[in-house]
Parts: C-alpha cells; sequence; structure tokens
C-alpha cells in the first residue's frame, strides 16, 4: 500500500480534531470563557490564561491549515504535536495535584479529566507520528478508491476521538444502570404487615 494514503488519513483525521476542538472553545463567549477558566486551572497564572487561551486556539487552527495546504502535511503535523504534548502536560498536571477539573478540550462539558484524556492524546500522538514518519514520495499516481477510503479512515477515527467524554460518560451512565442504588435492603416483612410491622 502507498504510504501516502496512511498520510492523508493522519492528515485528515488531526485536522478535523483541531478543527473540531477550536470550533467548540469560540462557539459563544461563554464557551471561551469556561475554556479560560480551565486554562487558569492548569496553573496558568490568571493574568495569561486569556492570552494562552488564545494562542491554543490560534495554534489549533493553524496546526489545521498546515495539514490542509502544506504539501504532505509536515508543518501541521509538527505543530500539532507541539500542542499535543503541551496539552498531556498541562492534563498530566492536573492529574497529579487531584484536581477535580472538568475537561474542556472540545468545549464546556461536564466530563472530569481522567487518565483517558493522556490515553487520548498519546494516541493523536501516535498518528501525528505516523504522518511524520511515512511522508515519502506519492507512488503510482493517483487512485481516487484510495484517497475516498483514506480520508473516510481519517473521518472516523476523529469521530471517535472526538466521542471520547461521551462514550465516558455513557457507560458511567451504564454502569450506574445496572449497580441501581436501591440501598441495604432492610429484613424481610411477615405477609401481611405493613412498613411499620403491623398489621
Amino acid at each position: 500500500m502507498d504510504v501516502g494514503y496512511v498520510v492523508l488519513a493522519c492528515r485528515v483525521l488531526v485536522a478535523m480534531v483541531f478543527v473540531a476542538s477550536a470550533a467548540s472553545k469560540l462557539l459563544s463567549a461563554a464557551s471561551f470563557r469556561s475554556f479560560v477558566t480551565a486554562t487558569r486551572d492548569m496553573a496558568v497564572p490568571g493574568v495569561l490564561a486569556p492570552a494562552v487561551a488564545v494562542c491554543v486556539v490560534a495554534g489549533e487552527l493553524g496546526a489545521a491549515a498546515l495539514l490542509v495546504l502544506w504539501p504532505g502535511g509536515t508543518a501541521g503535523f509538527v505543530v500539532a504535536g507541539v500542542l499535543l504534548v503541551a496539552f498531556t502536560a498541562g492534563i498530566a498536571g492536573v492529574l497529579l495535584r487531584g484536581k477535580d477539573q472538568s475537561c474542556n478540550c472540545f468545549g464546556s462539558t461536564t466530563a472530569p479529566i481522567g487518565p483517558r484524556h493522556v490515553v487520548r492524546n498519546a494516541a493523536l500522538l501516535a498518528v501525528v507520528a505516523a504522518g511524520l514518519l511515512c511522508q515519502a514520495p506519492w507512488e503510482g499516481g493517483t487512485h481516487w478508491a484510495g484517497v475516498v477510503a483514506a480520508s473516510v479512515a481519517g473521518v472516523v477515527g476523529a469521530a471517535l476521538v472526538l466521542s471520547t467524554d461521551s462514550l465516558a460518560e455513557l457507560s458511567t451512565k451504564g454502569s450506574a444502570g445496572a449497580t441501581g442504588d436501591t440501598g441495604t435492603p432492610g429484613p424481610p416483612r411477615a405477609a401481611g404487615t405493613g412498613a411499620d410491622g403491623r398489621r
């Protein structure tokens, strides 16, 4: 298989994730304020948090643009990799401090930061690394079936990454529903007795 298709799939996946991430933060003034608050909670000094938040959004959009426009997407992969390392460091810092903080990676959400966010970023870094390592001249011309397949793979991968928190919340709710919260059962009552034990 031409490694060019692997690079294309990686470009589509990472670009879609970063565009969705930036868009969710810019969806409304409240969304951006929530992201600024989350940035401050990651040990960024309060006066610098708004500027850092703006730089993050600009970096995400810049990485996506470079992935689409730069030949091979090399520059975009590099910018994306730097951002992902910074994000992962921030998340690790929150976990090490034991803070109960929501993840604002893709906008405002009630999902708390957890180890799964480190795993998700590590997976994205692996995609970035694959995109960089597979850089090579395109062989055999353009086969539209391969382009479509690579693009679809990238879209599906991005959808899975973007739904991480939603899937985790569904899993948590499902576990809670299966377990139930019925409390500790009391002693059995004799037939015909009321709640106070009298007939």
